[in-house]
């Protein structure tokens, strides 16, 4: 490789040409390129976790140019994710580049390029087609690609409204789910949260995205955070409001409701209100009827204590209580003990 060559790297990508000893490493021989290429993948695996796609992209331009095959086809791998930039870039592009990937990569990046042009397929609407290259991640061996392609497989099954089968399939990874990278398994724990939702197992969802949202890559991932709102209480809730067929406006348009729970009034019944107050004297009564031996002075203190610091008693009372005791240090009588005894 030339200098001119090399250089031309730095030009291309500025985020990496402040480096003179990335520099000197590209002008050395073929074992420093492999150490090169160590250090510039993990640098775009970690950059595509966050979501950093300009940084995926500069590491993929030098992979694809360093004199290595394997290598190239790696940097291939890595400037269709930075194309595609989760649907939001140049999908013909990024296809070309996931095909030359998947012809030349390492087997590791070769499944991770069949499950990206999964990912092409599924955000292009072609559900066959994405099921197909899911499937053939999952056929060539548990890993993260593959896991993550069962996750995308509920994700179709969801789409066609069997969200049970999707939370059955989510939940025979999840053993698993936590040896892959951070970001896929939280990305999986987000749709098994969404899918629980689904059908009903709300508190569990919340749990679930209560780990999910703890994730130090959740800046980069605002669809958790969508998940997580709309799990809240009302966060999905509807209120049907139905009109007598005769007395319907004319100029209201009637839309389809059918998939929205609903109950008739006929089928209402208001449920039993427990009156709290009414609770609490029938205990306070009983407590009284109970005898209670001589309270000795640290136990009356306390009472008094708990007499005046209770919400439920009234400023009025707690006067009252005070001008009592202050009536009887100015008037003192007797000790409990001379009295006679009734």
């Amino acid at each position: 490789m030339s200098k001119q060559t090399a250089a031309s790297f730095f030009i291309e990508s500025p985020s990496l040409a402040n480096s003179a000893e990335l520099y000197q490493v590209l002008l050395s021989g073929i074992e420093r390129y492999q150490q090169l290429a160590g250090r510039l993948i993990k640098l775009a695996e970690h950059a595509h976790a966050c979501r950093q796609f300009d940084r995926v992209r500069d590491c993929g331009q030098i992979l694809a140019n360093l004199p290595i095959k394997d290598v190239q086809a790696i940097g291939h791998y890595f400037l269709a994710v930075a194309t595609h930039r989760k649907a939001a870039g140049d999908r013909h592009a990024a296809r070309r580049l996931l095909e030359r990937a998947v012809d030349a990569a390492p087997d590791a990046y070769k499944i991770k390029a069949t499950l990206s042009l999964g990912a092409l397929a599924f955000h292009s609407r072609d559900f066959d087609a994405a099921l197909y290259y899911y499937r053939e991640t999952v056929s060539a061996g548990l890993s993260a690609a593959s896991l993550h392609a069962i996750k995308a497989i509920s994700v179709i099954k969801a789409i066609d409204g069997d969200h049970r089968r999707a939370v059955s399939d989510l939940e025979s990874i999840l053993p698993v789910v936590r040896y892959t990278p951070p970001h896929i398994c939280m990305d999986i724990l987000n749709s098994y949260a969404v899918e629980l939702g689904e059908v009903g197992r709300v508190d569990e969802a919340r749990n679930v995205m209560r780990v999910v949202l703890a994730s130090p890559l959740a800046f980069a991932y605002p669809e958790w955070r969508e998940t997580a709102a709309e799990l809240q209480p009302g966060g999905r809730s509807s209120v049907v409001i139905e009109w007598p067929a005769a007395a319907a406006p004319a100029n209201v348009l009637a839309l389809p409701v059918d998939h929205v729970r609903r109950q008739s009034v006929a089928e209402w019944h208001p449920a039993t209100v427990l009156d709290f107050g009414k609770w609490k004297a029938r205990m306070l009564k009983a407590k009284k009827v109970k005898p209670q031996k001589r309270m000795s002075e640290k136990a009356v203190f306390m009472r008094l204590m708990d007499i005046l610091t209770d919400d439920d008693t009234t400023p009025e009372q707690k006067r009252k209580i005070w001008e009592a005791a202050e009536s009887i240090i100015a008037k003192p009588g007797k000790p409990d003990s001379d009295k006679p005894a009734s």
